[in-house]
């Protein structure tokens, strides 16, 4: 390796520790390298390169999603799942800690952000699980958790984001994310369900008779229709996740504006003017990334990396397991996008070379992300949960170490079996 590319990695990692924004961090090592390597010829292709990184029309869908799930948000159009999920799980042990569970799973086919989900019903589910008994850690814990099913359940963002850095088709990623994020909110329900055994946690009484389940459904009905708009666009080849993110926000729109008139049109500005910069916020590293990957080009890094990789003779199953510990490594210090943005490209083309299944090593670099969310140094999961529920962040890690424990125990499982992945997209046809 040479001393450029030392440089390189060691200008963007500091800049990183020492506080700069990700994306000036990417562009300023870019810069260093250019005059380092005597390269400043190429000055004027980086302007270009930052770009043609965002100049892609799939990455369009990113704003549209972003807008679908700040609607749905502002129009409070949660209450509905809510109710819904209280009627489905809320009669099995530990009831309030599985409901929430629940509506994370339910709420997570309409934002497919982690942070959307804490958001939106951390609010709701930390003070009502706080009054029934619980403690507020293990409230946060179960909330934090229970978030990161978000991202894995179609619409998710961040499998836009690697389909289009990894030339992995979005709609059967979309599809290979759906029974693995499942998985996740089952190994989570039946952890609490342990739990509530040993600490006496009861259900939450209701009458759950078909007649009110019924009307529970429709009154969920029509919020629950987001994800079968997307989801059934995309994999029926109606729509590019462009389109099916457009007609998502738009019937979010009509919903929380004109049927529930949950949304004023006042209040439209502040939807859109947030949507516009958490979008201008992802996408400007989008662009720093595509920069900062063709340095990595230029200095031969993807290529190096696989030989030094395959040269180990691993095999598939030893390098599968290298490159989750790599990724959950990863996970623990730089957030999903950004992980994906800088070292998606690398790693799949690693996972291929060794004949592992390009989509289900996608399956398996989100949900690997996904688990950092919930630990330290980063964890802006649990740092959100934090921050609700006021606990302190010691108890919260260990009221959350069992749920990491059960979700690694998933992560294993996805990992060794392809086809918990695979299984959907096959039968869709992808």
């Amino acid at each position: 390796m040479s001393d450029t590319i030392v440089l390189f990695a060691g200008t963007f990692l500091g800049l990183l520790v020492v506080g700069l924004p990700i994306a000036w961090s990417m562009l300023a090592a870019v810069m260093i390298w250019m005059v380092v390597s005597g390269n400043l010829h190429f000055l004027p292709v980086v302007p270009e390169r930052v770009y043609q990184g965002m100049d892609a029309f799939v990455l369009m869908a990113v704003p549209l999603f972003i807008l679908a799930g700040e609607l749905v948000n502002e129009g409070r159009i949660t209450g509905r799942l809510i109710d819904l999920a209280n009627g489905l799980f809320g009669w099995m042990r530990g009831g309030l800690a599985q409901v929430n569970i629940g509506a994370s799973i339910l709420f997570s086919g309409i934002t497919g952000v982690a942070l959307g989900d804490i958001a939106a019903l951390g609010r709701i589910f930390i003070p009502a699980m706080v009054a029934g008994g619980y403690t507020p850690a293990y409230a946060a814990a179960v909330t934090a958790s229970s978030s990161i099913i978000g991202p894995m359940v179609p619409p998710s963002l961040i499998a836009v984001i690697y389909g289009s850095m990894t030339g992995v088709s979005i709609g059967a990623l979309m599809a290979a994310t759906l029974v693995p994020g499942l998985l996740i909110g089952a190994v989570q329900m039946g952890l609490v369900g342990v739990q509530a055994r040993i600490n006496n946690f009861q259900p939450v009484p209701m009458d759950r008779s078909p007649r009110i389940l019924g009307g529970l459904a429709a009154r969920a009905a029509v919020p629950l229709m987001i994800p079968v708009i997307i989801i059934a666009g995309m994999l029926g080849g109606i729509m590019t996740p462009t389109e099916a993110g457009a007609v998502a926000a738009l019937y979010a729109l009509v919903v929380s504006v004109v049927l529930y008139r949950s949304l004023s049109l006042r209040a439209l500005g502040a939807v859109f003017s947030r949507s516009a910069l958490f979008s201008g916020q992802l996408l400007i590293i989008v662009g720093c990334g595509a920069a900062f990957s063709w340095v990595m080009g230029i200095e031969n890094v993807p290529r190096m990396a696989a030989s030094a990789l395959t040269g180990l003779d691993l095999g598939s199953f030893g390098t599968l397991l290298f490159l989750n510990a790599i990724l959950l490594g990863l996970g623990m210090i730089i957030d999903p996008t950004t992980a994906i943005i800088l070292f998606g490209p690398l790693f799949s083309q690693i996972a291929v070379a060794v004949g592992i299944d390009p989509l289900h090593f996608g399956v398996i670099a989100i949900l690997n992300l996904n688990i950092g969310l919930l630990t330290p140094p980063l964890g802006v999961c649990l740092f959100a949960a934090e921050r609700i529920a006021g606990c302190g962040i010691v108890p919260l890690m260990r009221a959350t170490l069992p749920f990491l424990l059960v979700n690694l125990i998933a992560l294993a499982l996805v990992a060794a079996v392809p086809g918990f992945s695979l299984w959907l997209p096959r039968v869709l046809g992808f």
